[in-house]
């Protein structure tokens, strides 16, 4: 497997893989951490999520413009744009960009951080270390049965 800088890594996501007529979830990842994000993304895949990876925020907005995900998985603390704008961003951007659901996964574990959080649109908070069991549970939630159909 060839190893890309980011910015070519999520220049052009790859397509979600598709199966007899179902779609595989395509998940968004973000955080500036290289180990979070090659643990996370090992976790999804072995469960058949399509994931993309982001280190900023910025990227972020790139990946869901070109890929449409089902889902972010995004941490807070992150350069050039942290989450929380991010997920403004998103909230107050075009149509169904606007609509998927953000899991923020952060360090910050205060209360204030939390609801700073779900006010700019996320739709759940859990914080860093999160088990593998945990994460997938809310992932599922979000994203929908791996292989549904598409509505």
């Amino acid at each position: 497997m060839q190893h890309l800088p980011p910015q070519q890594r999520t220049s052009r996501p790859a397509r979600a893989r598709t199966t007899a007529g179902r779609r595989t979830p395509t998940v968004v990842l973000a955080d500036d951490s290289i180990f979070q994000r090659m643990m996370t993304r090992a976790m999804l895949e072995a469960e058949g999520y399509h994931v993309l990876e982001a280190a900023d925020g910025r990227e972020v907005l790139d990946l869901v413009r070109l890929s449409h995900p089902d889902l972010i998985v995004m941490d807070i603390a992150m350069p050039s744009m942290d989450g929380v704008t991010t997920a403004r961003r998103l909230r107050t951007g075009p149509g169904g960009l606007a609509r998927v659901p953000i899991v923020f996964l952060s360090a910050l574990a205060g209360s204030d951080d939390r609801d700073t959080a779900l006010a700019a649109g996320g739709d759940e908070y859990l914080v860093k270390p999160v088990s593998n069991r945990e994460l997938l549970a809310v992932v599922r939630r979000y994203s929908g049965p791996r292989g549904e159909s598409d509505q």
